[in-house]
């Protein structure tokens, strides 16, 4: 099976992201797009509503990742073996 360099690097990104316990950074953000962000989660707080986005952009971009190594990775088809097996024991 082979894994791409950037999906194993993305996996381990996630990995560091969900299981650190708190990172305090300082962003510089667009104000109309966290106006915006914040309008679609009423009493949410700034911290929350930008913690769901990155957790929604690294789900969905994983999803997209997976989907492109469709096809990639070779895969032997051992079910005829398997029920033969199956039968006979």
């Amino acid at each position: 099976m082979r894994i791409s360099a950037s999906l194993f690097l993305s996996a381990i990104i996630c990995q560091i992201l969900w299981h650190t316990e708190v990172v305090r950074t300082t962003l510089e953000l667009d104000d109309a797009l966290v106006a915006s962000l914040m309008s679609r989660l009423p009493g949410v707080s700034k911290t929350e509503a930008i913690q769901r986005a990155v957790r929604f952009y690294l789900t969905h971009d994983a999803v997209d990742q997976l989907r492109q190594l469709a096809g990639t990775v070779d895969i032997e088809d051992v079910s005829s073996r398997l029920r033969a097996t199956d039968r006979t024991t």
